[in-house]
């Protein structure tokens, strides 16, 4: 069921990049008509929703390992946010430096540092379940 989910979200994703950026940017940007992406930004949005619904349908070993990239990701949004935010905004803007983020931001990637990390949790506890019934 839960990967069905993921897969649904990946569907999403990989439909509809440039709606993704703009409701990313709206919710966490103050001047999102300020900044312009780099040009690959999109299709590289596209490519991660595709790679999610890929791994949501081979499920596995696959699945579970994207699982535990997951926890790391959110080990580094939940201790690291601001270097996150850096990080991000260098690898998706022009002139990233323009960026103005929005209040409360930081709290809100600890938050899904939380959930990614109690996600991968859930999969290292069920190891010896069967990966393709996650």
């Amino acid at each position: 069921m839960f990967r069905t989910i993921i897969g649904l979200i990946g569907v999403i994703i990989t439909l509809f990049p440039a709606k993704i950026r703009y409701l990313y940017e709206q919710f966490a940007l103050k001047n999102p008509d300020a900044v312009n992406v780099k040009p690959w930004f999109i299709p590289a949005i596209r490519a991660e929703g595709l790679l999610i619904v890929l791994v949501s349908v081979f499920g596995g070993k696959v699945y579970r390992m994207s699982l535990y990239l997951l926890g790391l990701a959110g080990a580094v949004a939940l201790f690291f946010p601001r270097r996150a935010l850096r990080i991000s905004a260098n690898y998706s803007y022009e002139e990233p430096e323009r960026i103005e983020w929005n209040k409360g931001l930081v709290q809100a990637i600890r938050c899904f540092g939380v959930l990614y990390l109690l996600i991968a949790l859930d999969a290292l506890t069920n190891l010896n379940r069967d990966p393709n019934d996650a």
